[in-house]
């Protein structure tokens, strides 16, 4: 007797969840009622008062930036090609979470790391993300390049290690491929040393597969393998 009411509240509540996901914000200058993470529904219209500017991302990982006054539903820009469809709850959850400045990341280092492949030698992190048949770019802040340093990078499951000079006043130094080449996935422990002081750490490097249609999905596969400084610099990028 109670099934079919049971039923239908059951589909409701589906069709409401999946409307919910079409696309989440990623940008916003009006975040009591756009705040970052926020999943909407491509049906609802939207109301944005003058100078309010908000960034969403569909599922179909296009991006589009709307300002006030603006009242109205989002549409979607229209895709070349199908592409997978992107898990914007996955993106809302790390946005939720991630609100704030991002842990061992300084504004002033993102500033100065233009590129956002580098591998930042001397922060927290120890995991990082790099682009398709791109080289790996090592990087250190202009206060720590003052002087020579030796590099020394080992990787843990072998021991096999390489060392190489990184000269004075040179923030950025390729991998040592010829002495180590790179196994994506693996740990290495990297020390600068110079005269006076040492930096170590640890690092643990993936590589981002070539058909990831946008930077949208770029981001997704970065968060899950917790190249987290790096898909908030890209996701900084995307408007």
């Amino acid at each position: 007797m109670f099934r079919l009411p049971i039923l239908l509240w059951c589909i409701t509540s589906l069709v409401s969840v999946v409307h919910a996901t079409d696309m989440v914000v990623v940008h916003s200058n009006i975040t009591q009622s756009f705040p970052k993470g926020k999943l909407l529904d491509k049906n609802t219209p939207i109301t944005l008062p003058a100078e309010a500017e908000i960034t969403v991302i569909f599922v179909s990982g296009a991006v589009k930036t709307v300002t006030g006054p603006y009242y109205g539903i989002l549409t979607e820009p229209l895709s070349k090609q199908p592409v997978e469809p992107l898990d914007v709850n996955a993106l809302a959850q790390f946005l939720a979470q991630r609100t704030g400045t991002v842990r061992g990341t300084s504004p002033l280092l993102q500033q100065k790391q233009q590129d956002i492949w580098w591998v930042d030698v001397y922060k927290h992190g120890r995991f990082y993300c790099v682009a398709p048949a791109a080289k790996v770019t090592l990087w250190r802040p202009d206060e720590q390049s003052q002087t020579a340093s030796r590099l020394i990078i080992k990787r843990k499951s072998t021991d096999e290690q390489a060392e190489i000079e990184w000269p004075a006043y040179q923030t950025t130094l390729e991998w040592p491929l010829e002495e180590l080449p790179v196994i994506y996935e693996e740990t290495y422990s990297v020390m600068v040393k110079t005269r006076s002081s040492s930096s170590f750490r640890k690092v643990v490097l993936y590589q981002l597969p070539e058909n990831l249609p946008t930077e949208s999905h770029k981001v997704v596969w970065m968060v899950s393998r917790r190249c987290i400084g790096q898909a908030h610099m890209l996701l900084a990028s995307l408007r």
